[in-house]
Formats: structure tokens, sequence, C-alpha cells
């Protein structure tokens, strides 16, 4: 097996790390007395389990999508060193902002002050963060672009249907990274992935326009717990790592259902496995890098970790990224 010290980069590293969180609070007492049925539906409760979220986010009218990834990409600059200038690529993650015309990005770049990248939006759901810096990494491997800004911003309050009991799980945040090819093999991506699977996409689906929400089956939750393991699996066998290894495992959470499951059958020692679902319930592209801030800036995660991050989104989509901070 190979030794993780030995592991080597494609050269592109996380230089910046960034989040925000919208002022509001909502806790769970302000949302029982608004519950159109007190009792949880069968349904509900196979896909929402017992919540597992004291309290999550909810972005007000100014907070946009566009508003929280500008701010979320001030914060990233600000711990890169950088200007905002400096960026050459600015990729936005979100699906419950999503228009026909025109993207998301270009505006969120503008509010940012990054007039020199070339902005645009990805959609695919929770896998959203996994996507954005895969894709990001090829721009810039290809020697054209040298940094580039990967936010996730999401209000997944607006794609869930209030009253009931998706609202306990639906978070809104923004966060990301900024990446830059620094050529150093020793610390960056590793290895990154994502699969698809369109036999699987009507699982967990949401109708077209502005006003509908979000609706998910039974069967979204099996998947998702065992691609989330496979996930992780698949990136230790094909670098040849063994779960000492790895320093953190950053996952995408889902709901508590998937959480529960995935902490029950993972190899994986819990005290590895950083999650603040129980905060921020399910924040969808955000829900990877807001984990990986919140932990940067309270000082556990740290340059030099290895962290693997793995990712189920509707699509349907899974993978995952390893990579050393």
């Amino acid at each position: 097996m190979a030794n993780s010290k030995n592991l080597v980069s494609n050269g592109v590293r996380i230089t910046g790390i960034g989040h925000y969180l919208p002022e509001r609070i909502v806790t769970n007492d302000e949302i029982r007395p608004r519950l159109k049925y007190p009792e949880m539906h069968p349904a509900e409760r196979a896909v929402i389990g017992n919540i597992g979220v004291t309290e999550r986010r909810r972005a007000n009218e100014k907070e946009t999508a566009q508003f929280m990834a500008a701010e979320t990409s001030k914060m990233i600059l600000k711990d890169a060193g950088k200007k905002a200038e400096d960026v050459d690529l600015f990729i936005l993650a979100n699906w419950t902002d999503r228009l026909y015309l025109p993207d998301l990005a270009p505006q969120a770049s503008k509010l940012a002050g990054t007039s020199n990248s070339l902005a645009f939006d990805i959609c695919t759901a929770c896998t959203g963060f996994v996507h954005g810096v895969q894709m990001a990494s090829a721009f810039l491997s290809s020697g054209k672009f040298k940094s580039a800004l990967v936010i996730g911003s999401e209000r997944f309050s607006i794609r869930t249907k209030m009253n009931g009991y998706g609202e306990f799980t639906a978070g809104d945040a923004a966060a990301g990274v900024l990446l830059e090819y620094t050529g150093n093999k020793e610390f960056g991506i590793i290895d990154s992935f994502l699969k698809d699977d369109g036999d699987l996409s009507n699982i967990i689906e949401i109708g077209p326009g502005p006003n509908f929400y979000i609706k998910s089956y039974p069967e979204l939750v099996t998947n998702a717990a065992d691609l989330t393991l496979s996930s992780m699996d698949d990136l230790l066998k094909k670098n040849g790592l063994e779960l000492e290894d790895i320093d953190w495992v950053i996952p995408h959470p889902g709901t508590d259902v998937v959480v529960q499951d995935v902490l029950k059958r993972t190899k994986f020692p819990r005290e590895k496995i950083l999650f603040n679902f129980e905060r921020m319930g399910n924040t969808s592209a955000a829900s990877i890098p807001v984990a990986l801030s919140e932990y940067y800036y309270k000082g556990i995660v740290k340059k030099g970790d290895l962290i693997l991050s793995p990712a189920v989104g509707a699509g349907f989509y899974w993978g995952g990224l390893l990579y050393r901070l």
C-alpha cells in the first residue's frame, strides 16, 4: 500500500477558504407550531428520519445566491492573500435559484469584483462542489488559467415546502475555495471523480419553473448511503490508502437517515468525520465547503491535512475528492 506522504497531486492547491451564513437562525421550536400535520408521514420519515438538525440558516431577500457567493469570495480571497482581479475563473454551483437565463455566476462575480474572471454556473445538485473543483482543476491544469473560485451557494429553503417536515432539513449558506495552479505536487487535488446514473434520476426530483418544491422518494436513502460509502472506498482503494492515512472525512450529509446509516456502516472512526449538519441542515452544494471552512477557521482542519470528501446528488450523481490542504 502507498504511504500517504508519497501521494502526488495534480499541482492544483486550495489556497483560500471561506463561507457566508445568513443572519437569521431558525430553531426547531420556531418550525413546530407551523406544521400542517403534527405527525410525520411514513414516507417523510423514511427520508428525513429523526430530523437530526436543531437549527438552520434562512436567507432574507437581500441574501440572494449571488450575494452570498460574493460575500464568500471576499472571505476566501482574504484568506489566500489575493486580490479580486487576480481571479481567472469563477464557478458557481447552484440549483435552488436556477434560471433558464441568465447564469447567476456573472452577477456574483460582478458583486465580488472579480472583473477578469470567466464566470459560469454548474448544476449537479449536492455534488456541485465536487463537480466544481474537478472542473476548475481541469481548467487550471490546461495552463490557460492560474486561479479559480469554486463556490456553492444555495437557498434550499426556497425549494422546500414550508410548514412541512422538509423545512427542518433545508438550510441556506454559501461556501467555497480558491484553487491555484502551484505546480507543487505535495499539496492539492490528488484525486477526484464524478459518476452518474440516469436510471436513478426519478428518486429525487423537482418540477420545472420557479415555484416547485423538491420531492424525495424512499429509494433515495439507500442509494445515497451506499454510494457515499462506495465513493470513499473507491478513492481509498485507487490511491492505495488505509483508513489511518486520512486525517479527515468531510462528506455531504443529505438527511439524518443518510447520516446515521453512513456513520453506522463506515469503517472510519467517528472522530475523523466532520459534520455541521446539526446546526446547518442540508445546504446542498455548500455543505462540504461550509464544513471545511468552519473547521478550518476553528483550527481543527489544518494545512497539510489529507481530506476525503464524498457526495451524492440528484441527477443522479455521486463522487468525491481526495486532497491535501
